[in-house]
């Protein structure tokens, strides 16, 4: 890290040089006096600058950790309970050993720790755009031990260096916790990056603003980067997690006059064990507004206007490509030939792109949240939230306000950009 633009940060923000300094919710994990970088060479003493956070809970296995973001890498360190114990700690009692680096609109990278015995552990973290995994072994990222981590009594301690290149979409911080767990360290951001302008110095770069998007300009065309930094959740299939070193898919919800537009990316989805694979997992879409609920299901759409209810059932896997369909109601009466002459007995209420690629499957659509009530007998209620639920991809659910004309998730959208003016080089726009 740069110390001249620390102790910028320092004076800025009054000379205070203490451990955590936070500069409009955006959080330096480390002292200005005696912090000159981390090395990944099992010698700790860099560390020593740093603030460790306690995670111990019933299932931790861990005493600390800490994390430095310092330009083209992610430090992270661990202080275990014992040899090993990382590769089995938890603060849900269902994944072991699976930690992530979540960014600040949702993202999760998975950071996976294995027990390998007195050699200490594996570590292994996935870029899910190309599901290459790496690790110490193929040169992709570095770890180090404390030379008497095996020795009993005597501390077990691990540092671990990720690139910044694998992190997933993010505005301007990142946090560090649990996978599908709670978060222990949060609004990290990049420490060689963070400018503050200094009225005092006229040679002071001028901030870039961190990427924000706040839906307006989604439309559902089947080109999914108007979805690019809006914020997402992370979507299970089984709430305990899989044993891969990624998440199963990340899903987003934005309303607008009347309309939900929703967003979804499975990850590798064709290894979980659900019948439903290469998009089909996309094609019925469950719908609840309070305690009642309704289903949509996904009629193919040809380019003629042509409608083929055929598939919406049965089919278990697309062709790799782009597949455009129409919304109808689930126990419409199928009769309707063409997206121009709509039957009295069926109900076009929206569109869907799925998009089926070699490691990830990908859906946009909008429905007519209103029509679909009206369709399933459901009175609307202005206080009642609308929730999207991909039932053959997994949980949570989406959740969206029933009156709402802005997105979900505007108060967090809001509260990263006001609190993300001042990082200087955007490292990574996932594509």
């Amino acid at each position: 890290m740069n110390k001249g633009i620390f102790n910028k940060i320092v004076k800025a923000i009054g000379g205070f040089g203490i451990a955590g300094l936070v500069v409009s919710t955006i959080a330096i994990s480390v002292k200005a006096d005696g912090y000159s970088g981390i090395t990944v060479d099992g010698d700790f003493s860099d560390w020593d600058s740093v603030t460790k956070y306690d995670c111990l809970s019933e299932s931790s296995r861990v005493n600390n950790v800490a994390m430095v973001w310092d330009g083209d890498w992610i430090y992270i360190y661990m202080d275990e309970v014992q040899q090993n114990s990382a590769s089995w700690s938890s603060d849900t009692h269902n994944t072991h050993g699976q930690f992530n680096i979540k960014t600040d609109i949702g993202y999760v990278l998975v950071v996976t720790v294995r027990d390998n015995g007195a050699a200490g552990n594996i570590i292994e973290v996935t870029d899910v755009t190309t599901n290459e995994t790496y690790t110490v072994e193929n040169g992709g990222i570095e770890v180090a031990f404390n030379s008497d981590y095996s020795v009993w009594g005597a501390p077990t301690l691990t540092e671990i260096a990720i690139p910044s290149s694998l992190l997933p979409q993010y505005s301007s911080t990142i946090n560090f916790g649990y996978y599908l767990g709670g978060d222990i360290i949060t609004d990290v951001a990049d420490a060689s990056g963070i400018i503050i302008d200094d009225p005092d110095d006229p040679d002071d770069p001028t901030p870039t603003p961190a990427p924000y998007n706040d839906g307006s300009e989604i439309v559902i065309d089947g080109d999914y980067h108007d979805w690019d930094y809006y914020p997402v959740i992370t979507i299970q299939y089984d709430s305990s997690g899989m044993e891969n070193t990624y998440n199963d898919a990340d899903g987003s919800i934005y309303q607008r006059d009347g309309d939900a537009y929703v967003h979804c990316i499975a990850n590798e989805f064709s290894k979980q064990d659900t019948g439903y694979k290469y998009g089909s997992e996309f094609l019925e879409v469950t719908v609840l507004f309070g305690y009642s609920h309704t289903k949509l299901i996904a009629v193919e759409l040809g380019p003629d206007g042509s409608l083929d209810w055929s598939l919406h059932d049965k089919a278990t896997s697309l062709s790799e490509g782009t597949h455009h369909y129409a919304l109808f109601y689930f126990s419409d009466s199928q009769a309707s030939t063409s997206i121009y002459d709509i039957q009295s007995g069926d109900h076009y209420l929206g569109e869907m792109y799925v998009t089926v690629g070699e490691h990830q499957d990908e859906t946009e659509f909008w429905f007519d949240i209103a029509a679909l009530a009206e369709c399933g007998g459901i009175e609307p209620d202005e206080s009642q939230s609308v929730f999207v639920h991909f039932h053959r991809v997994g949980w949570p659910m989406l959740e969206t306000s029933g009156v709402s004309t802005g997105p979900v998730f505007v108060a967090l959208l809001s509260t990263v950009a006001a609190g993300s003016y001042l990082t200087l080089n955007r490292r990574k726009k996932a594509g």
